[in-house]
C-alpha cells in the first residue's frame, strides 16, 4: 500500500511544474491581449482576437461566479448534507459512549452524558 505524504512524489512534481508554466503562460497571453493595442497585433500576424472588452468582461464573470458559489451554492450544499433538527444523529454519532450505570466507584469511567441531564443542570437548576 502506497504511503500518503504531503510531499510530491516526481510525477506530481512534473504536473506541478508543468500547470505552473502552462498558467503563467496564459496569464502572458492573457495580458499581452488586454494591453496592447490592435494594430500592434495585426503587424505581428495576429487578426483574430476576442474584443477588448472581454478582458474585463471575464473576470467580472468570474468574481460574480465565485461570489454565488461561496455565498449561495456552498451553503446550500452544506444544508442538505445536515440531517434535520429533531434527527438523532444531530446530538449522538458512532463514536458516542453510552453511560453504564452498572459500573459504579468512585471515578466515573468516561461516557456521553444524556442530553436531559445535561440541560436540566445548565437549565433548570434553581437559582436561590
Amino acid at each position: 500500500m502506497p504511503e500518503h505524504t504531503p510531499s510530491p512524489s516526481p510525477s506530481r512534481a512534473v504536473y506541478g511544474f508543468v500547470l505552473y508554466l502552462g498558467s503563467c503562460s496564459a496569464l502572458g497571453l492573457y495580458l499581452v491581449w488586454a494591453i496592447l493595442p490592435d494594430s500592434v497585433l495585426h503587424s505581428l500576424g495576429l487578426t483574430y482576437w476576442p474584443m477588448k472588452s472581454w478582458a474585463v468582461t471575464l473576470p467580472i464573470y468570474g468574481c460574480v461566479l465565485l461570489a454565488l458559489f461561496a455565498f449561495l451554492f456552498y451553503p446550500g450544499l452544506n444544508f442538505m448534507i445536515v440531517p434535520p433538527i429533531d434527527d438523532m444523529r444531530i446530538i449522538t454519532d458512532s463514536h458516542s459512549i453510552p453511560l453504564d450505570e452498572t459500573l459504579v466507584s468512585e471515578i466515573p469511567p468516561a461516557s456521553d452524558l444524556p442530553l436531559a441531564e445535561v440541560c436540566q443542570h445548565l437549565y433548570l437548576e434553581s437559582k436561590m
